[in-house]
């Protein structure tokens, strides 16, 4: 029976970013580091939120009173789905604290890994940001629950 916990499969250190900083600069990151979320932090490190890869892609939503879908980018809407060149570049300065998940899961590093992966199914998360006294020491990501898979007892 696996009795690993969160320490054991989180990936450390975490790479952070600052609300104020501009969703551009948080993409070159996670392009550089080859990662799918930043964890958002405040001046002092405390954890504020999560900014996830899957913001920068086109989701559907439905606006009130109309009968239409529209798409989202960061945000803005997408009157028409052609123009989303424009909206990239016209979003390329949202902060990131306007973009990223605010009640965004969290766990701590004495998390069963059943636990981890309950949190993910139900969240619908990919990334969970792994907290002590607030301060970001982990991530993990979908992928690492996959490595457990690779592993010989």
């Amino acid at each position: 029976m696996l009795t690993k916990l969160a320490s054991e499969i989180m990936s450390s250190p975490v790479l952070t970013i600052t609300a104020e900083k501009p969703v551009s600069e948080a993409a070159k990151i996670m392009l550089e580091k080859n990662v799918g979320s930043l964890v958002v932090v405040d001046d002092s490190g405390q954890f504020v939120g999560l900014l996830s890869e899957s913001k920068y892609l086109p989701e559907e939503t439905v606006l009130p009173y109309l009968r239409q879908t529209v798409l989202r980018v960061l945000g803005s809407e997408l009157g028409n789905p052609e123009n989303i060149e424009e909206v990239i570049r016209n979003t390329r300065n949202t902060l990131v604290g306007d973009a990223m998940r605010k009640n965004s899961e969290t766990i701590g590093p004495d998390t069963h890994i059943s636990e981890v992966a309950k949190l993910m199914v139900n969240d619908e998360s990919h990334h969970l940001t792994v907290l002590e006294d607030g301060m970001p020491v982990g991530m993990i990501s979908r992928h690492d629950l996959l490595r457990l898979f690779a592993e010989n007892d």
